[in-house]
C-alpha cells in the first residue's frame, strides 16, 4: 500500500526516492526567476535594492504535474543593507489514494504541499557584494511531514564595468526525519559569469544539486529596452533540455511579469505570472 508515493513525487518535483518532496526549492520562486538569470533565488548576493522605496511582490504559476505554485516577497533596505522577506508553498490537491488492488474507486485524496520562509540580506564592500539567507522549511505528503532548515551563501566580485562573476552554495541544512528517514536537501552550487553587452546581459552558468546526479549547464540573455525587459535561457542536464523564458514591463510604481518553461519532458508546461509594486 501506498507503494506509488515515490513515483508520484518523482514526477511532481524531478527527483527520485523519499527526498524528492524537497526539490520544490529548486523551483524558481517568480517568473522573475526565469527572466532574470541574476536572482537572488539563485545567489543571495545578486540581491541588491538600489531604490529608496521597498517593493511588494506576489507570484502565481503552475509547475511540472500542475504543481501549484504561490509566492509573496518583500525587498528594501534596513540601514545600509537589502533585504528580503519571502514566503512560499507549492503543491498539489487531489492526489488519488489507493492500494495494491484494482479498482475504479479510490480510497480517497490527499494532498502534498512544501512551505518555507526565508529572510536574505547582502551588503558590499568595495566591488565585492556577499549575500546570506536563511529558511525554514515544512513539507507534508498525505499523513506524514518533516520541517527543518537552510542557509544560502553568496558571492558576486565586479571585475570590471562589463564583467561578473558569482558563486554560491543555496540550500544547505538539514531536515527532521520524514517516514522513518531523513531528507535530503537539494543543496546547489551555482557558478555564474555575467558579460554586460550595451543592453543586455549574457550568462554562463555551470550548477550541481545534491539531488541530480549530472551538472547542469545554461547560457542566456537578458536585456531592456525602454520600460520592458526579455529574458531567455536554454538549459541542459544529460538527456534533458529545457527553455525559460519570459517578458515583464515597468508602468511606474507597477510591474508585471510572466515566465514559463519548455522541455522535453512531457510532463506539463510552467507558468508564473508576477504583479510587483513600489510602497510609498
Amino acid at each position: 500500500m501506498l507503494s506509488h508515493f515515490k513515483t508520484l513525487i518523482s514526477i511532481l518535483f524531478l527527483s527520485q526516492g523519499m527526498s524528492s518532496g524537497l526539490q520544490f526549492l529548486s523551483i524558481p520562486s517568480s517568473a522573475n526567476d526565469l527572466i532574470i538569470f541574476r536572482s537572488a533565488w539563485r545567489n543571495p548576493s545578486f540581491l541588491n535594492i538600489s531604490e529608496k522605496s521597498p517593493e511588494l511582490s506576489f507570484a502565481y504559476g503552475k509547475w511540472f504535474g500542475e504543481t501549484e505554485n504561490l509566492s509573496f516577497e518583500w525587498q528594501g533596505k534596513i540601514r545600509s543593507h537589502s533585504t528580503g522577506i519571502a514566503m512560499r508553498y507549492v503543491g498539489i490537491n487531489d492526489i488519488e489514494l489507493r492500494d495494491n488492488r484494482p479498482s475504479s474507486d479510490p480510497l480517497g485524496y490527499y494532498g502534498a504541499y512544501g512551505v518555507s520562509s526565508k529572510l536574505a540580506t547582502s551588503f558590499s564592500r568595495g566591488n565585492i557584494n556577499y549575500g546570506f539567507a536563511f529558511q525554514m522549511i515544512s513539507m507534508q505528503i498525505y499523513q506524514d511531514e518533516s520541517s527543518g532548515f537552510a542557509t544560502d551563501l553568496g558571492i558576486s566580485w565586479q571585475l570590471s564595468e562589463k564583467i561578473n562573476i558569482a558563486s554560491s552554495i543555496v540550500n544547505f541544512g538539514k531536515m527532521n526525519s520524514f517516514r522513518n528517514e531523513r531528507p535530503v536537501l537539494p543543496t546547489r552550487f551555482n557558478n555564474i559569469l555575467t558579460y554586460k553587452l550595451n543592453r543586455a546581459d549574457i550568462f554562463v552558468s555551470y550548477e550541481s544539486n545534491e539531488l541530480i546526479e549530472k551538472p547542469i549547464y545554461s547560457i542566456g540573455s537578458a536585456f531592456k529596452i525602454d520600460n520592458i525587459f526579455f529574458g531567455a535561457t536554454a538549459i541542459m542536464n544529460d538527456d534533458s533540455r529545457m527553455i525559460s523564458s519570459g517578458i515583464g514591463i515597468n508602468l511606474g510604481s507597477y510591474s508585471f511579469s510572466y515566465g514559463f518553461q519548455y522541455g522535453n519532458q512531457d510532463i506539463g508546461f510552467p507558468q508564473i505570472i508576477d504583479i510587483s509594486f513600489r510602497l510609498p
